[in-house]
């Protein structure tokens, strides 16, 4: 039976999802470097104007993996002015031949005064269901428009799976990262370009690590160590706790420990794994 998600989510509530949507019939609409380029640009969007946090995502040729975590704490710490802006930046107002009106600043201030419209938009800037609906709106619009098809491109509503603590939560990391890997769409781990591996081996080799939420809009591992919020703790999308040991190299190592071992998929068969003559990963990009 299907349950509607408000009725299993708390997106009052800070917390962990894993984000999965599949194309229709599972086709590979997603295949090729330019369209999993311009998937990757939307969620980038998205996340640097919404309250959500990317954790990690793998773009693949028939389905998108995002791992997210919601924060409505900081969308509460917004003006008024700032959850306008930011809404009409991913929404803007249109014309009758569906063109972008840019709005004057006595229209904003206007919108700003509204109290319920500002509040439902300050809701839906931390709604994981309004940013799966958003970024899937404009992808299958821009690949129907690209392929000359009209219909769905996408298979049903986009599964969410609570990731309760710091276990849950590197365990899912890592079996979204290794995904391609494990599909055999890459030869290596650190190979498979859509995913927030990829973006983290690049900010590592060139010492941006301290700066990834503002400078690649990923969360820094440093601040997945400290996922679970408490009552207690201040709204800052960038504290982190000073006695976490977990690093980008830590998790580096992790996931080549884990691409080590041996997977089976649903029926049965062996997935992709590295064998155990290759060389460390830290050996393979001379780290």
């Amino acid at each position: 039976m299907v349950i509607a998600r408000r009725l299993l989510v708390q997106e009052e509530t800070p917390g962990c999802y894993h984000l999965i949507s599949r194309c229709v019939r599972r086709l590979r609409c997603l295949a090729g470097t330019d369209r999993k380029d311009w998937v990757e640009r939307c969620i980038r969007q998205h996340a640097r104007s919404m309250a959500i946090d990317i954790l990690t995502y793998a773009v693949m040729k028939n389905h998108l993996h995002v791992i997210i975590r919601i924060r409505p704490d900081i969308a509460a710490t917004w003006s008024t002015n700032e959850v306008v802006n930011k809404w009409l930046e991913l929404v803007p107002i249109r014309d009758c031949y569906g063109e972008p009106i840019e709005l004057d600043k006595r229209n904003k201030q206007h919108l700003s005064e509204n109290r319920s419209y500002v509040e439902e938009r300050r809701r839906r800037l931390s709604s994981m269901s309004w940013l799966m609906r958003l970024v899937k709106q404009k992808i299958s619009r821009r690949m129907n428009k690209a392929d000359e098809v009209s219909g769905h491109f996408w298979d049903e509503r986009f599964l969410s799976i609570p990731l309760p603590d710091k276990r849950a939560i590197f365990t899912c990391m890592a079996y979204v990262d290794l995904n391609p890997f494990r599909a055999e769409e890459c030869t290596l781990p650190e190979q498979a370009r859509y995913t927030g591996l990829h973006v983290r081996l690049q900010c590592t080799q060139q010492n941006i690590v301290e700066t990834l939420s503002t400078a690649t809009w990923l969360v820094p591992i440093t601040d997945c160590d400290t996922l679970i919020y408490h009552q207690s703790m201040p709204p800052d999308s960038h504290s982190r706790s000073p006695q976490s040991d977990r690093t980008e190299k830590w998790y580096f190592q992790f996931i080549d420990s884990v691409a080590r071992e041996i997977k089976f998929d649903e029926q049965g068969r062996k997935k992709a794994r590295l064998p155990r003559s290759i060389d460390h990963i830290f050996e393979r990009l001379g780290m």
